[in-house]
């Protein structure tokens, strides 16, 4: 039987892994920063909801606070923030 692909560390050469180690930590700094940049927006978003609920007018939450779309991004960006932080921040943290 005739082997038809290559597949595994055994056929990978010498570039071919420092290749996929530098896209690993490419990839490793980019979810860092996206993290502490989605971490910011997070920030910002929950002070102009701040913002809009000493208008007392309808801009606040008052009214609907769980569906209101500023809340729901809120949960879910400061979510996957610690997602990433989670999984690509652990060597950096011991």
């Amino acid at each position: 039987m005739t082997q038809l692909a290559m597949a595994g560390d055994d056929w990978l050469s010498d570039n071919d892994i420092k290749r996929t180690k530098r896209a690993i930590a490419n990839r490793k700094k980019a979810a860092l920063a996206c993290a502490k940049k989605l971490e910011s927006a997070a920030e910002a978003l929950n002070d102009f909801l701040r913002a809009c609920r000493e208008c007392n007018d309808e801009s606040g939450d008052r009214v609907g606070r769980e569906w209101d779309g500023r809340n729901i991004m809120i949960r879910d960006i400061t979510e996957y923030a610690g997602w990433l932080d989670a999984v690509y921040g652990k060597e950096q943290q011991s």
